[in-house]
């Protein structure tokens, strides 16, 4: 081969060396992007542009809250019929009540009610008649037109009214239930006399003398007497002590001949004996049951001789002993 051969084969060597290291650097570049770039390059083929990447979501949103909003809407009516419901329920049931209230009052306010009888228990003292009056009940008016407490408090006004009970007896009764105080003691008062009771009310001021005995010595001062009203602190505190006196000597068959209770002093209560002409000087509220069986003993030593009985001393010590003096 001549060297012009050679020359011109060794220069399409050399272009097909080139041609196909221009392939080869080509396939290179291609093959030396990375995967991840290869994927990237896919996923911006793939996805949407940016008005359909914000309106996907936007469709999404609408129709969950086009669901809220239906789900609100139907609570809402569901809540409304309920309330339409109550509401007729409650028109229902106001009328049904008004009609029979109604109906109710226009009965009970009819003349069938009006009061025919009115009856008064309990009483002995206080007439039935002074009772029925001081309750402002009147025949043939309803019986409904009075209130029980008000008729109670109108009959309590009198002092030997304790308690009072109110019995509606249809279709025309009353029936007033009383419990009455009782008088106990008196009290010399100017010149008439104050009934009192054990709890030390003033049930009645009056002329009039009762064989009840008079208690003597009272503190209570006299503006403060008057019928209702009680005595006062200190009194009521001797009236207890004048109680259990009296409790003694009822148990002692000598309660009948006390006659006057002097509570002046409280460590020397004096008790006097009418009948038998005696005073006694009791001392306090101890050893009343052995007082009262020396009060016992002395009446029958003494008789009707008149004197005083002295037992305001230590009876527990056996050097002090009860004794009489003749009055000279």
């Amino acid at each position: 081969m001549g060297q012009k051969a050679k020359a011109k084969e060794k220069k399409v060597k050399d272009e097909k060396f080139n041609f196909s290291e221009e392939v080869i650097i080509g396939l290179k570049r291609i093959d030396d992007t990375p995967v991840e770039s290869k994927k990237n390059i896919k996923k911006q083929k793939k996805k949407p542009n940016n008005i359909n990447r914000n309106e996907k979501p936007k469709v999404q949103v609408n129709k969950k809250n086009t669901k809220k909003r239906k789900n609100v809407r139907n609570k809402q009516k569901e809540a409304e019929i309920k309330k339409k419901k109550i509401i007729i329920k409650v028109i229902k049931w106001t009328s049904i009540v008004v009609i029979l209230v109604g109906g109710g009052i226009g009965a009970l306010l009819s003349p069938i009610f009006n009061i025919k009888t009115i009856n008064v228990i309990g009483n002995s003292v206080v007439s039935t008649d002074k009772i029925i009056s001081l309750s402002g009940l009147q025949l043939e008016q309803n019986m409904f037109k009075y209130k029980n407490s008000e008729t109670v408090s109108n009959i309590k006004t009198n002092a030997y009214i304790d308690t009072v009970k109110v019995n509606k007896k249809f279709p025309d009764t009353i029936e007033l239930v009383v419990l009455e105080r009782e008088a106990t003691y008196m009290i010399e008062f100017a010149n008439a006399y104050a009934y009192i009771n054990n709890q030390g009310y003033i049930l009645e001021i009056t002329d009039k003398k009762k064989d009840l005995p008079i208690i003597k010595g009272i503190k209570t001062e006299q503006e403060n007497f008057h019928e209702g009203s009680r005595l006062c602190a200190e009194d009521l505190k001797k009236l207890g002590d004048v109680l259990k006196i009296m409790e003694s000597a009822t148990s002692n068959n000598v309660a009948k001949l006390i006659t006057n209770i002097d509570i002046t002093d409280s460590s020397n209560y004096v008790l006097y004996l009418k009948k038998n002409k005696k005073t006694v000087y009791l001392g306090d509220t101890s050893n009343l049951s052995t007082k009262m069986l020396w009060i016992i003993k002395f009446n029958e030593i003494e008789k009707k001789t008149e004197g005083e009985i002295f037992l305001n001393m230590n009876l527990n010590d056996d050097r002090n002993k009860p004794y009489f003096r003749k009055k000279v």
